[in-house]
């Protein structure tokens, strides 16, 4: 490549251009000089790399003369621990581990199984639910952190695991119950609050940036249709039920309920059982003191959501703790 140097004189050129005449400057080059420079090498032809930047050859297995390659020991470490059981895939509730499993959803789901149980039932005349709130502190004033809420005059559920999401999910049923009213004119149904208080917990479950609700839920209304009973789960799975049960005793609830015949039980038959369920359930050994929450919706209520009155709330304990007594003299 050559360097060149030029000295320029300015010189004036004019042009006939039709219509009319155009006039501008040219510089012309009088006097060049040529310095000659290195060669430059060309970008695409290949070079060598120096020696010290050379990767090292890679060896085989060893104990094996097949000459496979290994990987390094940051990728291999890397592969071992994201092969472990939720190592690696339970960061994220977006995240699937290899057999199709969402970690951070089965996590929420323990929070709900470590709770006190929660048993909900349909009677022939109405909804039932109870609640086994254990006592944390021999310090806690009784009748504090509900575990049962109402929802509309005509609903309401109950909650098991961490009570602090269960608020959120009270709060957001309320809101929605309040906005179909508003622009419909009538109640909600206890089917329509269900679906669309599952879809916000299933909300939950699509975004890295949330964390599931660790909570389920039953939700016990009387509408139209009859009394409806439904549970949803921490996924945002909602069934509708005739007997449902959340928490620690959740298995023993169930076995006990379907030994019921809940087309004939009436709700305050029903509040007797739901009461023997839970005090059976309940391991004093284990499981600290509870406190008994029972609400009902039913024409004794008037058909709203109501707290079992004071009175029959003793008798279903008196009774429960008669038939433990005799489960346990047995």
């Amino acid at each position: 490549m050559a360097q060149i140097a030029s000295r320029r004189l300015c010189c004036s050129v004019s042009l006939s251009a039709w219509p009319k005449e155009i006039s501008f400057s040219l510089s012309i080059p009088s006097r060049l000089s040529c310095t000659r420079l290195p060669p430059r090498r060309s970008p695409l032809r290949s070079t060598t790399p120096p020696p010290e930047l050379l990767p090292a050859p890679s060896t085989g297995l060893a104990g094996s003369g097949s000459g496979i390659r290994t990987q390094g020991p940051i990728s291999s470490l890397r592969k071992l621990k994201m092969s472990s059981i939720g190592t690696g895939y339970d960061l994220s509730v977006t995240t699937f581990s290899p057999d199709g499993r969402v970690f951070q959803v089965e996590y929420a789901t323990k929070a709900v199984d470590n709770s006190g149980t929660v048993v909900g039932i349909k009677c022939k005349d109405g909804i039932v639910l109870g609640v086994e709130k254990l006592v944390t502190s021999k310090m806690m004033l009784e009748g504090s952190n509900r575990r049962i809420h109402s929802v509309h005059w005509h609903s309401g559920l109950a909650v098991a695991g961490l009570a602090a999401d269960g608020r959120q999910i009270v709060s957001r049923a309320k809101s929605e119950a309040a906005s179909y009213e508003k622009v419909y004119g009538e109640p909600i149904s206890v089917k329509e609050l269900a679906d669309r208080v599952a879809s916000y917990v299933h909300l939950c479950t699509l975004y890295w940036w949330l964390r599931p609700f660790g909570c389920g839920v039953i939700l016990g209304g009387y509408d139209r249709d009859g009394p409806q009973l439904y549970m949803i789960e921490p996924s945002g799975v909602s069934y509708k039920y005739f007997g449902a049960a959340l928490g620690k005793g959740r298995q023993a609830a169930k076995t006990e309920i379907e030994k019921l015949k809940l087309s004939e039980l009436t709700c305050r038959e029903g509040i007797v059982e739901v009461a023997k369920i839970i005090y059976g359930v309940h391991d004093e050994a284990k499981d600290k003191a509870f406190e008994l929450e029972l609400s009902w919706i039913c024409d004794e209520s008037n058909r709203q959501h109501q707290k079992v009155p004071g009175d029959l709330l003793e008798q279903a304990k008196v009774a429960a703790q008669a038939a433990l007594e005799e489960m346990d003299a047995d």
